[in-house]
């Protein structure tokens, strides 16, 4: 179920924000043209303009040659301080990324050109960014919290302009956010608010997205028919608009609805149109997604050589396209049909394929969210390296000025002395205040530098805690196993033999321990050595286990979790904490997990 609603949330998002207009062969005559009038053009507005046609041209077809063209006018629109153009040429290099699916440069470009339209005070453009960038975090799993923030600056820009089409863009994603969250009443509140808004101004392709995700929300509180009906009305006019990519999602949802009640024929008809039609559109991972819900599909009516061709098909199609989440999801339903037919060997092989790409992909979101957040910090760190280097060439072109005029001074007379001596005191305070100011932005530096230290630290200290939790739940599923060992004594048979391969499976995902225990007290060790010190300075008279007691009561872990990290009794821990109590003289009031972060 996580891995469809996953899916149909990313419809829900394509549908309502950014569908890239399908890719043609860029018209050779236009782009020749647009080259040809490049030519001996000089740098300016013209040719910045120019540069961006052609990037706009190739963006769908070739993106990396759409990227040298907008790199070119940025570089050029940098050099003529043009803030308009700086904006626009900004806005198409986040959009080129974006349909790259390297998002991070994607996120900084849209920042900066949303900076550039703030100066220019267009709202209109600045509630298409904020939606953009609501759509990159959503899509990408980075933050629905700050998805949700940029949605609504969105809806408020383009509110008060009275931009209908990205108003209706905004309540849209605002109750996507509501549906992935399982709140489908109000995320059915905000579509009805989009579809009235785009059935007022026409948008039919945004109408048909809209009765869609209105369909989504029928069908999963189990009303099958009006489901239907909404998806009928968007099929309708996806038709007649010839839009092949809603139109697959259509009948994707139809073959989840049929599958659901008990009609396979119809369900399988409507799953393979949708897969038909992407592949026509030439978008591989809807293809991908589409031939996972079908197999999932053959394996609830029990045909498991189906299943394994289809899950089979879908995992070299994610393989050839680097698409980790359907070679997951691949593996997983493979796993399952193998198991159907009764070989534990290949069912295992894939479900362990499985685990490892879901390690994987969390992994990879974690790592996207810490180069996310050290993006985000090193762009406001560069405006204000920006901003400091502009008022260092203020204050030189200032000490130019006063020098040229001392200069001057020379060739007067004696009359002039009075105000010679002024202007040398005045010079004087002038530089004063600059080393002043100078030190006072290089001590807001210092302190910015060390609040994101101690954010790493913070995110370390927060992933120790993860860690230490999770092996405290593996050792707990080693001693229910050792209980569950015991009661297979006086099973049966045949029982005792299919209860032994879940347990394989399950202690397979169990196994190093050890290893892991091992990496954990390393990273402790890595993460405290500044605490450790500290300790030390005050409390001298403390053995190895005491520190290394302190370093896991700073993380807040109980005694119980300590107590299954270590493998000794929770009396012991108990212990423990009295001695280091009595040694640090703390009240019995005060919790000495608070003592030891303070210290």
């Amino acid at each position: 179920m996580n891995s469809l609603k996953r899916y149909l949330f990313f419809f829900l998002f394509v549908s309502g924000i950014l569908l890239p207009e399908a890719k043609g062969e860029v018209s050779a005559r236009k782009t020749d043209s647009l080259i040809s009038q490049l030519s001996g053009m000089e740098d300016g507005e013209k040719k910045i303009q120019l540069l961006n046609e052609l990037a706009l041209l190739y963006r769908e077809s070739d993106p990396d040659k759409a990227l040298i063209y907008s790199r070119q006018a940025l570089s050029m629109a940098t050099q003529l301080q043009s803030i308009s153009s700086c904006a626009v040429t900004n806005k198409m290099m986040g959009e080129i990324f974006e349909i790259k699916h390297n998002y991070q440069p994607s996120i900084n470009y849209y920042l900066i050109s949303i900076k550039h339209y703030k100066t220019l005070g267009d709202k209109n453009e600045l509630a298409l960014l904020y939606n953009k960038l609501g759509h990159i975090y959503i899509t990408n799993h980075y933050d629905y919290d700050q998805g949700m923030v940029y949605f609504n600056q969105a809806l408020e820009n383009a509110e008060s302009v009275g931009n209908s089409k990205e108003m209706a863009t905004s309540y849209n994603s605002i109750g996507g956010i509501y549906y992935y969250q399982n709140d489908l009443d109000k995320a059915n509140i905000y579509f009805r608010d989009a579809l009235k808004i785009r059935e007022e101004i026409g948008d039919e392709s945004g109408i048909a997205a809209s009765l869609n995700n209105i369909g989504e929300i029928h069908r999963l509180k189990g009303d099958f028919n009006k489901a239907l009906d909404f998806y009928n009305q968007a099929i309708k006019i996806n038709e007649t608009i010839r839009h092949k990519h809603y139109l697959s999602i259509n009948y994707l949802n139809m073959g989840l609805i049929f599958s659901t009640k008990g009609d396979p024929v119809k369900a399988k008809n409507y799953f393979l149109k949708s897969i038909d039609l992407n592949i026509q559109s030439r978008d591989t991972a809807s293809v991908i997604s589409g031939m996972i819900e079908l197999g999932k599909h053959y394996n609830k009516q029990l045909d498991f050589d189906a299943s394994l061709q289809t899950f089979a098909e879908a995992l070299e199609l994610a393989i050839k396209y680097n698409d980790l989440n359907g070679q997951k999801d691949a593996s997983y339903g493979l796993s399952i049909a193998y198991d159907g037919k009764g070989d534990t060997r290949k069912a295992f092989e894939k479900f362990k394929q499985y685990n490892a790409l879901h390690d994987s992909l969390f992994a990879k979101t974690k790592a996207d969210q810490l180069d996310e957040l050290h993006s985000r910090f090193a762009l406001n760190l560069k405006e204000k390296e920006i901003e400091l280097k502009n008022n260092e060439i203020a204050l030189l072109q200032r000490e130019q000025k006063i020098f040229h005029f001392r200069q001057l001074l020379l060739f007067l007379s004696l009359f002039l002395v009075i105000i010679i001596t002024i202007l040398v005191y005045s010079n004087l305070q002038s530089k004063h205040k600059k080393n002043k100011l100078l030190m006072e932005q290089e001590a807001a530096l210092s302190k910015a530098k060390h609040e994101l230290m101690e954010i790493e630290l913070k995110n370390k200290t927060h992933d120790l805690t993860n860690v230490a939790l999770h092996l405290v739940e593996k050792n707990k599923f080693l001693h229910e196993l050792k209980s569950e060992l015991k009661s297979l004594r006086n099973a049966p048979v045949e029982q005792r033999e299919e209860r032994i391969k879940e347990l394989a499976i399950n202690v397979q995902q169990n196994i190093n321990l050890q290893k892991d225990l091992d990496d954990f007290q390393s990273h402790i060790n890595e993460v405290n050595t500044a605490f450790y010190r500290k300790l030390k300075a005050r409390f001298p008279g403390l053995t190895k286990n005491e520190e290394h007691l302190c370093a896991m009561l700073r993380l807040n872990l109980s005694s119980k979790e300590i107590a299954a990290l270590n493998n000794i009794s929770l009396r012991a821990v108990e212990m423990g904490r009295y001695r280091l109590r009595k040694k640090f003289d703390i009240p019995t009031t005060y919790s000495i997990s608070d003592f030891l972060q303070e210290l």
